[in-house]
């Protein structure tokens, strides 16, 4: 069984003959199907022959001349009147010279007198099937080259690049078979997630693509829009839409209008019902039709979209609707992180050094923050790990490979998710690397007092003296080996654990002041309170009403 594709290869024949008999010879005569031709039709009269071609029209018409009610002539004529591109082939037993100017007249591409060999008819029909090929792909080649020359002026549109205005834009337009006629317009960008993962080979990111644009072409219809659908860089499928005011979401004052999102939201869920991936949408806000308003929409739409690397995938994002300045109000990145993770890694603190990167990423989601800002605070972070690699006296090159581009390597990322996965995974590297080349005497004494430290931070008598007693070390032994070792000194460390204890008790809520002090090894509770300052920059009510506010503010 041949499959849609070559079926709908194959050239359409239609046959008209009054003779039964000869009917039958024509469809027996050749392996049509062998040849690439299917018989699409038989009738017995012109009127006949008429009304089959009217309800699925042939590439190819081989027509007696002698039928009733209307004739191979007549029939040929007013074919050839409907259907430019249609063949005939007349097939008569007459050979008058008068049909034969006739029929040239008409337009008739061959002429076979009765009776004739299969051969012949055979080599009638493989020349005009040369012709039609031939045709297809001339037209095929032109059909691609205006629609890239569509794309092109679309691209120029989106992107404000035309210098024609008013009418001339219209006419440029025109030009193309595109009109703008709608009083206002958006533009959606459209980006199949993961894409270039999923398919390596183009054909197939192609025909998946073709796909995802007949559902928004129709899912916009239905919606009452105009979309000129076409394909964008980078993968995407851009959707510039006119609509009237019903079309119109409102939204807070000072900000542009935004489209109505039920027919992108519709979109996804019916491409990931029946295509089973997903897509991700950024809408842009509604503008006239002129080239700036739709630049700026256009312009909206693309940021809009980039932000799916923090707000996530698989969704429509509108352009103002979920985004947040870089840095601005409490999103702020927070400024004790960096030596916090310095002293977790000099640590080697996994649980600890794990929990905290958790933190930061679910803050960056948490606040919206844009993916610019993102990029700085992951490079930050990248800075703190490569430090602590080069503070232990090792290379990077050496830890981390030759080919290190921790930048590339990030920005070729596709979501806030597997950039924490990747923070992870260099941090706990330069770990693991760090264990691996420096297991000494030293190492072991600084990281029994670390232990101690941090199971009697509680002790009010904890010291330098204490710490390297159950060492069984003299004192100024410790301080050059921890040191060394960590980076700090045995005093900051005491200080360093008994701070982050003490934000963890005044983040639990109801718990007074001299209890957290005498908690974490303070007696007295106003030196406690300097000390926190001291540290963090904030007084413990401070940090407390800070808590507050931002519970506040996600309730």
């Amino acid at each position: 069984m041949r499959n849609e594709k070559e079926s709908n290869d194959m050239l359409q024949v239609l046959i008209a003959d009054d003779e039964w008999m000869f009917r039958e010879y024509l469809r027996t005569a050749l392996d049509w199907e062998l040849y690439g031709f299917r018989i699409c039709g038989e009738a017995k009269n012109g009127e006949e022959a008429l009304e089959l071609a009217k309800a699925a029209p042939p590439d190819i018409a081989l027509l007696d001349i002698t039928m009733p009610f209307m004739d191979g002539l007549e029939l040929a004529d007013r074919l050839k009147k409907l259907y430019p591109d249609i063949s005939i082939v007349l097939i008569t037993g007459h050979n008058e010279f008068d049909y034969a100017r006739r029929a040239l007249k008409i337009g008739v591409e061959d002429y076979i007198l009765k009776p004739f060999s299969k051969d012949e008819l055979m080599l009638t029909m493989l020349k005009l099937q040369e012709e039609h090929l031939k045709q297809r792909e001339e037209q095929s080649t032109l059909q691609h080259h205006l629609q890239l020359m569509r794309e092109s002026v679309l691209l120029r549109l989106v992107n404000g690049e035309l210098t024609e205005r008013n009418e001339g834009l219209r006419e440029l337009l025109a030009s193309y078979q595109l009109t703008l006629d709608a009083p206002v317009y958006a533009v959606a960008v459209i980006e199949i997630d993961d894409m270039n993962r999923k398919w390596s080979e183009v054909s197939e990111r192609l025909l998946w693509k073709y796909a995802v644009t007949n559902i928004l072409t129709e899912a916009m219809e239905e919606s009452g829009g105009e979309p000129i659908i076409f394909n964008g860089p980078e993968g995407r499928i851009i959707c510039l839409y006119g609509m009237s005011d019903t079309g119109v979401k409102a939204v807070d004052a000072g900000a542009s209008a935004l489209p109505r999102l039920e027919p992108f939201e519709k979109l996804c869920m019916l491409i990931k019902r029946y295509l089973h991936f997903s897509i991700t949408i950024g809408v842009g806000g509604i503008y006239d039709r002129s080239v700036t308003g739709i630049r700026s929409s256009y312009y909206e739409s693309l940021t809009a979209l980039q932000n799916k690397f923090v707000l996530g995938s698989d969704r429509v994002i509108a352009y103002g609707e979920q985004m947040s300045a870089a840095g601005s109000g409490g999103a702020q990145y927070p400024p004790e992180l960096g030596d916090e993770l310095q002293l977790l890694l000099r640590a080697q603190d996994d649980e600890r050094m794990n929990a905290k990167l958790s933190e930061l990423f679910q803050h960056i989601r948490e606040q919206k923050l844009s993916i610019d800002y993102t990029y700085v605070i992951c490079m930050s972070l990248v800075s703190i790990c490569l430090g602590y690699v080069t503070e232990a006296g090792h290379p990077i090159e050496d830890c981390f490979g030759e080919h290190f581009f921790p930048y590339k390597e990030i920005r070729s990322l596709t979501s806030i998710d597997e950039v924490e996965t990747w923070m992870k995974a260099l941090f706990a590297k330069a770990v693991q690397y760090a264990r691996r080349y420096k297991k000494t005497r030293s190492s072991i004494i600084a990281q029994s007092a670390k232990a101690f430290i941090e199971e009697r931070y509680s002790d009010p008598d904890l010291g330098v003296d204490l710490v390297a007693q159950q060492s069984y070390i003299n004192a100024s032994y410790l301080r050059a080996v921890f040191k060394k070792e960590m980076g700090m000194t045995v005093t900051d460390y005491i200080t360093h654990i008994r701070m982050n204890r003490a934000k963890e008790l005044l983040g639990e809520g109801n718990r007074k002041l001299a209890d957290i002090a005498e908690a974490i090894g303070y007696s007295d509770g106003s030196y406690f309170s300097k000390s926190f300052k001291k540290f963090f920059g904030w007084s413990p009510s401070e940090y407390e009403n800070h808590i507050k506010t931002n519970e506040t503010m996600r309730g």
